[in-house]
């Protein structure tokens, strides 16, 4: 099999992908999600008012069914709707566009995918604390008043308010061709997830 891996370096959501999470030895046990996919994901402030933006249907999907935590990357909407799995997983892989996927998601490949692919994959999830999303966030984050706390409405009214600022701050960063790096590996299928 020919390991494939591409990391595209958009200025504002950058992202790896592989053909190996399609392959995963722990994608399904006895028909549940046990790799990657099984965690919920969580949307960051910036990932929300992104959506907004750029997917209304998405992005109200992820208010109603969602919940407000405080997460490591902030105030954050973490898809926890009781399943085994992520609820945008399904047998043909995520069905959420490479752009509206959380960082994690779209910036992690686990140590048995990465072994396959280039040094530089274990530092790309690091390079997202010095990139223009991970800045961004941060602003909206301070400009985010939790003294009664957040609701979903109130969360919803916060985007609202901030979306414009942000579709103006996202203008102003060029994504137009973004430098793509491709990598590629012969491997033997049975060595793939052998690092459990």
């Amino acid at each position: 099999m020919l390991a494939e891996f591409q990391i595209i370096n958009d200025p504002l959501r950058p992202s790896i992908c592989t053909n190996l999470c399609s392959v995963c030895c722990r994608n399904t046990n006895e028909g549940k999600k046990i790799g990657c996919c099984s965690y919920e994901p969580e949307f960051c402030l910036f990932d929300l008012a992104f959506i907004y933006l750029h997917y209304p249907d998405i992005y109200k999907l992820i208010l109603e069914k969602g919940s407000i935590i405080k997460g490591f990357n902030g105030i954050m909407v973490e898809m926890k709707v009781g399943l085994n799995h992520c609820p945008f997983a399904s047998d043909l892989g995520c069905i959420l566009p490479k752009d509206a996927l959380p960082p994690v998601c779209r910036l992690y490949i686990c140590r048995e995918a990465a072994i396959f692919g280039p040094p530089i994959l274990e530092d790309r999830f690091d390079d997202y604390f010095s990139s223009e999303e991970y800045h961004l966030n941060i602003y909206l984050n301070s400009k985010l008043t939790l003294e009664t706390g957040v609701t979903n409405s109130g969360l919803h009214n916060f985007i609202l308010q901030y979306s414009e600022t942000v579709k103006n701050m996202i203008a102003e960063i060029n994504r137009d061709n973004p430098p793509i790096e491709t990598f590629s590996k012969e491997i033997t299928i049975e060595n793939f997830g052998l690092i459990l």
